[in-house]
């Protein structure tokens, strides 16, 4: 995991040479991988039906709410009950990803093709978050930066990449931000959040693939 960590920094460092090569490698590489996305081409379009936009400012505390909490488990639900047993297909990838020696820009390819191959169960997926989200009020914004403090307490890793904007700026012809997702080693966070997402760790941990793929 240390590792994985130490990848994903060198992954930031984009002045590095080496890294820029890796993300120009990484960019043609996935132009190719999503000229045959059909399924997740409509994906930026149904996440601006999320009803809630906007950035979301989270609170001067930093901190989760019990009711925030009680939100993100209710939509990670939704989204269960929707995928079934697909979900297993997820969590199979998910470990897969985690268990790699190395993660590198060089290994973004790979990533966006397990979304590729997990399309039709990432979107119907995908629905069913929107509709959670915006039964419970939450935006995506809100909802991602929660889901962050809530498995950073946790010390769970997260990777949440952009897969939306990476879509919107392969179809208009720009190079997308290469990788666009966040990495949380932990545990992080007050002993107050920890507490907080301590008693439902089990139900966290069963949903760490979806909250990996950013579900």
């Amino acid at each position: 995991m240390k590792k994985l960590a130490m990848g994903c920094a060198v992954v930031l460092g984009l002045g590095a040479a080496g890294v820029a090569a890796a993300s120009w490698y990484a960019y043609h590489k996935v132009s190719s991988t999503f000229a045959g996305f059909a399924q997740l081409g409509t994906l930026p379009e149904l996440e601006r039906s999320v009803r809630k936009q906007g950035p979301y400012t989270p609170p001067r505390s930093g901190e989760p709410s019990p009711e925030q909490l009680g939100r993100l488990l209710q939509v990670q639900q939704s989204v269960r009950d929707r995928l079934g047993a697909r979900a297993q297909e997820i969590e199979v990838r998910y470990r897969k990803l985690l268990a790699k020696k190395e993660a590198t820009a060089v290994d973004a390819p790979e990533l966006l093709s397990a979304y590729r191959d997990l399309a039709a169960a990432y979107m119907d997926a995908k629905r069913a978050q929107v509709d959670a989200l915006n039964r419970a009020g939450f935006s995506l914004e809100e909802y991602r930066w929660t889901r962050s403090q809530v498995y950073g307490a946790l010390g769970m890793p997260l990777m949440d990449l952009d897969v939306a904007g990476i879509i919107t700026d392969v179809k208009q012809g720009r190079q997308p931000t290469m990788p666009a997702y966040q990495m949380t080693v932990g545990p992080t966070g007050s002993p107050a959040v920890q507490k907080l997402v301590e008693p439902h760790r089990k139900t966290l941990s069963d949903n760490a693939g979806l909250a990996f793929f950013g579900l």
